[in-house]
């Protein structure tokens, strides 16, 4: 870090433009409003971190904390640098700490820097001791302007809307969020009145202060945008109350759905028990012979009216994958309602196709329309009870295409994080798609005279050279949703195309689904599911030296069979189609969920001191995890990446290969039959319970006697869950941190083919995989014992966090160990727990 002489020649220079800025502010505001104290946001550019600073921060009349943001790409200069040569390249990790100031608060601050210049040692009041770090490690301080505000996003959104010929463009503005109520309702004054200036008007507005949240839904001329884009930069563009203009939110269906029908029977009976599960999405065709007296449509904005039956394709798809699975596996279908919320309806200005594109309504804000869709589920509105108050699961086969993850949280995702743990449900997201064509490393014309794995193996090195623009689309870097990714892989039956080609023949990772890592490096996707197969077919454009394949939307198979409305020239209400993608993985993966309810409901009717309702979500959330695993897909993937088998450091290459997988893999594929059943030779114990920050539970249960001396292959399999509360304004975010400690010891396992430790902690689930075959010296009577612990991450953890854990032990087949039958028969009494 610089000493304090260098601090103080390139700190103060900076203060000084602070202060004109405020002047200027203050001159400005003469004009309008002479009695308003003029405000900015400032950026304070720390390198390191520095604790407690929001703490201090409040100390400071004026100054109010609004932002805390990770930043891990600090390029070293001649100021701050590491010391160790073979780390200069490096980029150095910081904080963007956002502050709002009025006048007087930034004399304070200026009040306390020179305090801290002229004795750099010298204490500081009560509480303010951060501040003293924060201007040793201070590397900017500024105001937050335009440049901040208008990303490279809503440039190239705006440009797209003033390319696309329309007299009005409609955009949001996410304001900054204050603590007080009067603030916030002068910004939005404020923000309006310059709207109108230029012409528009705000359309919508939503203020959740439980994420922090204030956006407006803008409707400006488009060719007031186009002025913009060439260099005027109007008041709009100058608020302070302004932290970003965002692109529209918004979702639509993406094409990966085929126009070819054949007819269906359905003879299964419908059944009248309460929904578990809820469906936002377009809206299904409910009579359709498949979904006939299966559904509960709520459709309170009326918008079935103007939703034509040929337009309802993503809905009936959906819903049809939940119920029933994909149509060509014959898997029974289930025995509930499922409860279904419109949220995206056919767009009025799609006119070029047979079927209109659905997408969510451009007249509304996304993140207002769903925070209301699930407050009905379980609160009511207008004064009527809830719609759906058993539902457990809230599936969003949908994202954002504007927002792509990458390093802050989007305002969906704080939504669902938190209506998680205010609800105690689990949403269900899928990972979204990416239908980008493929650049493979081979003459133009040679794919059709090589072998299938050859295909492959230049495939998937084209996906790993492109992970870069496949990252999550909100709202899938969630911490507290389950993210769904999707794999190539369905039941339809094999079928050969000519010029069309399964690249990716061992059904392993599909190409369209979109990868992680998730917030603060989390592990996303949680899971992988089926998404269905998709074809190639050769671009016979660019440079011979490479060929660019296409997915190839031609033809009806292969895919995933589902429920599809007809065209109005067929008529008919029993039409089949083929879909593929993460939509189809998500809504796969919340039929798991309804039939792993199922097995819940059925051993808490066998319990005296069963789970209450309350820990559904989580439950469901760990079990679901908790049958995942990589298999041999990490084997195929690390083949296709030999400089990470090259690093020569052995720790180093085991943390790059596992971080490596992980982005791509997550937990693995789900296999929600390990899941929730047992055998003879594998028993799964189910935990509960609640904790506080710094409260740990011990949970113990009987070891199997006949495993005791034995030298024999044992896995044992701990998937912990919860619903973390969040702090949106903490760059830590996620307030309840749980961990398991140490597990396994007692049956001498290690982790194998799993994801890294410490990359487990970093979300709301913890997946470990155990593995050994030592003998292991114990006798009848002793226990596994398993410690869950709890702490605050992202400030003050107030009250207590539900929790569900699942342990599986299992042996060989071959090895005639009755483990089931010996654990269970020394479980009464019911698995221990205490404080610890």
């Amino acid at each position: 870090m610089p000493g304090i002489d260098r601090q103080r020649a390139r700190i103060a220079p900076q203060l000084a433009t602070l202060q004109q800025a405020f002047e200027a502010k203050r001159i400005q505001l003469q004009q309008t409003a002479p009695l308003e104290n003029p405000e900015l946001v400032l950026v304070l550019e720390v390198v390191g971190s520095v604790a407690d600073f929001a703490r201090a921060v409040r100390l400071v009349p004026g100054l109010e904390w609004l932002f805390e943001l990770a930043e891990d790409q600090i390029a070293q200069d001649e100021d701050f640098y590491s010391e160790e040569e073979n780390k200069r390249a490096e980029l150095l990790s910081g904080r963007l700490y956002l502050l709002g100031s009025n006048q007087e608060a930034l004399a304070q601050l200026i009040g306390l820097w020179n305090r801290y210049q002229q004795d750099p040692a010298g204490k500081f009041d009560r509480g303010l001791a951060p501040f003293k770090r924060v201007f040793a490690h201070l590397r900017t301080i500024r105001p937050w302007d335009v440049n901040d505000r208008v990303g490279t996003d809503v440039r190239i959104y705006w440009q797209d809307q003033v390319g696309s010929g329309q007299d009005v463009s409609r955009f949001e503005i996410e304001a900054w969020h204050f603590t007080a109520a009067t603030k916030n309702t002068s910004a939005r004054a404020e923000i309006e009145a310059l709207v109108r200036q230029l012409g528009g008007r705000v359309l919508s507005s939503a203020l959740i202060s439980d994420i922090a949240y204030h956006g407006l839904l803008v409707e400006l001329p488009t060719e007031a945008i186009e002025r913009v884009l060439a260099g005027e930069v109007p008041a709009l563009l100058l608020s302070d109350r302004i932290m970003f203009f965002r692109p529209k939110g918004q979702s639509m269906t993406d094409g990966l759905m085929e126009q070819e029908t054949s007819a269906i029977e359905d003879d299964r009976p419908a059944s009248e028990r309460p929904p578990v599960i809820a469906l936002f999405d377009g809206l299904p065709l409910s009579n359709h012979a498949l979904l006939a007296d299966r559904l509960i449509i709520d459709d309170p904005d009326g918008w079935e009216a103007g939703y034509e039956a040929k337009d309802r394709m993503h809905g009936t798809a959906m819903a049809s994958l939940i119920l029933h699975g994909e149509l060509d596996g014959g898997h029974a279908s289930l025995e509930r309602k499922l409860y279904v919320r419109p949220i995206m309806r056919p767009d009025p200005n799609d006119g070029f196709h047979q079927r209109r594109r659905e997408q969510t309504p451009n007249d509304v804000l996304l993140i207002d329309l769903i925070h209301r869709a699930v407050k009905r589920i379980f609160e009511g509105d207008a004064g009527q009870p809830p719609t759906a108050p058993t539902v457990r699961v809230i599936n969003l086969s949908l994202g954002d295409s504007h927002r792509i993850f990458g390093r802050e949280m989007s305002p969906w995702a704080r939504l669902l994080d938190w209506l998680s743990h205010r609800y105690s449900v689990l949403f269900i997201v899928s990972a979204g798609n990416d239908p980008s064509p493929l650049k493979l490393e081979t003459p133009r014309g040679s794919l059709a005279d090589m072998t299938p794995m050859a295909r492959e193996t230049l495939a998937f090195a084209a996906l790993i050279r492109a992970n870069a623009d496949r990252r999550l689309m909100a709202p899938a870097e969630s911490i507290n949703a389950l993210t769904v990714g999707a794999l190539h892989a369905d039941d339809s039956p094999n079928i050969a195309i000519p010029n069309r080609f399964d690249l990716f023949a061992q059904r392993g990772l599909s190409p369209l689904s979109r990868v992680g890592h998730g917030y603060r490096r989390a592990i996303k996707p949680d899971v992988l599911m089926p998404g269905g197969r998709v074809l190639h077919m050769e671009q016979f454009i660019g440079v011979p030296q490479e060929t660019v394949v296409e997915l190839a939307m031609l033809s009806a198979k292969p895919g995933h069979r589902t429920a599809t409305p007809a065209l109005p020239e067929a008529g008919g209400m029993s039409e089949t189609t083929y879909c593929r993608g993460t939509s189809n993985a998500a809504a796969l993966t919340s039929r798991a969920a309804a039939q792993t309810y199922d097995m819940l409901e059925a051993l808490r009717a066998q319990l005296q001191n069963g789970p209450g309702l309350e820990y559904d979500a989580v439950l469901l959330k760990a079990l679901l995890v908790h049958g995942a695993s990589w298999g041999d897909l990490s084997t195929r993937l690390l083949d296709s990446r030999p400089d990470l088998h090259a690093i020569t450091d052995t720790n180093r290459r085991r943390i790059a290969q596992k971080d490596f997988v992980t982005r791509w893999l997550g937990h693995g594929p789900l296999d929600v039959e390990r899941a929730i059943t047992c055998t003879e030779q594998r028993a799964t114990l189910l935990g509960f319970g609640e904790l506080a920050a710094e409260e740990a539970l011990l949970f113990s249960a009987p070891l199997p006697p006949g495993l005791a001396g034995t030298r024999a292959w044992r896995r044992v399999t701990i998937t912990l869950a919860w619903m973390s509360p969040v702090n949106p304004k903490h760059h830590a975010y996620r307030r309840a941190k749980l961990w398991i400690s140490e597990p396994g010891a007692e049956l001498r396992v290690k982790r194998t083919n799993s994801v890294d430790d410490k990359a487990a902690r970093r979300g709301t689930v913890q997946h470990e995989i155990l593995e050994g075959e030592d003998a292991v010296a114990y006798v009848d009577g002793d226990r596994f014992v398993c410690k869950v612990n709890c702490a605050a991450d992202a400030g003050i953890l107030e009250g207590k966090v539900r929790f569900a854990l699942c342990v599986s032990l299992e042996v060989a087949v071959d090895s005639g160990i009755r483990v089931y039958q010996e654990i269970s028969e020394r479980i009464a009494p019911p698995v221990g727990i205490r404080p610890a």
